[in-house]
């Protein structure tokens, strides 16, 4: 099921060599399972007058060997182009031979996950770009497209190679979908069947992955669903950390996977991960490694918000887990790995406090759903992130041209219980009052509030996020 994506179809429809026209080249990364080559090949349904061709780099093993990714190739080549297999002798003959299928132009010649294509080459993006000067790029109505998952080995191979700069009509990092289009993979008579929370727990642990809410039966409750996904040996997202760690990281995956844990209980400093790896401070290659992490979607940075000026500072940065996905992994199924490779894995007591703290991570990431709920103008927005003081914590604290608000975000099962006022007053009294600007209080919550918050004086907004996705 192919949902959203409208403005990157359009994108692609004005990037792409048009029929006789001008070859082009077209470099699209992305977190694992987004959706790269989904959307390519979804563009490419539609292109009547486009030919489409595809060939697949594979997730490199223990031993790569030269000899068998050739014929794996030949085998891809003999299939996308419904021509005899070629008999491959070395790598340079490889991929100087796809240009033999290419002539006819008018087409999409799509490479997906580049960055895993002639693993046992010394220079595949040299090679590559050699083709393409040499042959591709006098071939009319030809698209050359390369995804990866890897974005800093695209970034350094092909982005940054001087030899491809200027050449690349279209870039573009895909982000995971926005909680407006994920929720449309629930069919619509069955979703309006839904309670809210329900719906919203799909998108506490799939985010804006469309390959996991395919992987979701909507004829089921969510209980049963993340109990057969999760919480079972041949689960899905039981398997899935251990197989983006070694598909994505190979050597570096003990380590990323350290910091990750690291990471999943709070906010850290690149200082106070360097100490928790047993450096003496942050080098290089960790900073290389945070980048490497950041650019593959599993985590974000922030740097401190000082409210006495009104600015961030620009040293000392924060990193947090932004991904649903591995957020839940560590919370839920990482501390019962043992129950469940021995088939008595259970959802954990305290599920709805776990996906409560993922519900304040996922509507920051949707933060326009946030801003159309407090009905505040986007351009009016100075800055926002969640608010960590020495005695003051707040979900989410926006400030505007005007007004501060201090949002809070609640999932419960149930309606959000009357004695959450008072922890709304503290917060209030300890961040005091600007000389210059109003404060404003918030609830965000998806299955109601007590009566009496509504009608509470400390407290200005009550809003159901549900109420706002459209």
């Amino acid at each position: 099921m192919f949902v959203g994506r409208n403005s990157e179809l359009k994108s692609l429809k004005s990037a792409v060599a048009k029929p006789g026209g001008k070859a082009t080249v077209i470099v699209l990364t992305g977190r694992r399972r987004v959706g790269k080559s989904t959307l390519i090949e979804h563009f490419a349904e539609k292109q009547k007058s486009l030919s489409f061709f595809k060939i697949t780099g594979t997730p490199p093993k223990k031993v790569n060997r030269t000899k068998v990714e050739l014929s794996a190739l030949a085998t891809q080549i003999a299939t996308t182009f419904q021509a005899p297999k070629p008999v491959l002798h070395d790598w340079n003959d490889a991929i100087f031979a796809l240009k033999n299928y290419l002539q006819q132009g008018d087409c999409l010649f799509l490479i997906d996950e580049v960055n895993w294509f002639a693993k046992t080459h010394d220079d595949p993006s040299g090679t590559l770009f050699t083709l393409w000067e040499t042959h591709l790029k006098h071939v009319k109505g030809l698209t050359l497209i390369m995804t990866g998952s890897l974005a800093g080995w695209i970034q350094q191979n092909i982005l940054e190679n001087t030899g491809w700069y200027g050449r690349i009509s279209w870039q573009h990092i895909l982000n995971p979908l926005p909680l407006t289009d994920t929720l449309k993979f629930i069919p619509a008579a069955r979703r309006q069947r839904l309670s809210n929370h329900e719906i919203m727990s799909y998108a506490l642990v799939a985010g804006g992955i469309p390959f996991y809410w395919e992987r979701f039966d909507f004829t089921q409750s969510f209980a049963h669903n993340i109990q057969r996904l999760a919480f079972t040996s041949d689960g899905y997202f039981y398997s899935e950390f251990p197989t983006l760690m070694k598909d994505l990281f190979r050597s570096k995956a003990e380590r990323v996977e350290t910091i990750l844990r690291f990471l999943s209980s709070q906010r850290r400093s690149a200082t106070e991960i360097a100490l928790h790896l047993g450096l003496d401070k942050p080098n290089g290659y960790l900073y290389q490694t945070l980048e490497m992490m950041e650019k593959s979607a599993f985590i974000s940075t922030t740097y401190p918000w000082d409210l006495k000026t009104g600015k961030r500072s620009d040293y000392d940065p924060c990193y947090y887990i932004s991904d649903p996905y591995i957020r839940f992994y560590f919370k839920a199924i990482e501390p019962q790995l043992r129950q469940i490779a021995r088939g008595n894995g259970r959802a954990p007591a305290n599920l709805d406090s776990l996906l409560g703290l993922q519900f304040e991570h996922v509507m920051r990431n949707n933060i326009d759903i946030v801003f159309r709920a407090l009905r505040i103008n986007a351009s009016d927005v100075l800055d926002y992130d969640r608010y960590l003081g020495q005695e003051l914590e707040v979900d989410l604290l926006i400030e505007t041209r005007r007004s501060f608000y201090l949002v809070e975000m609640k999932y419960f099962a149930r309606k959000v219980p009357a004695k959450i006022a008072k922890d709304i007053r503290q917060k209030l009294e300890r961040f005091g009052l600007p000389r210059n600007k109003s404060v404003r209080s918030a609830i965000l919550h998806v299955n109601g509030v007590a009566e009496s918050l509504e009608s509470n004086e400390y407290i200005d907004i009550c809003e159901c996020v549900m109420d706002h996705l459209e």
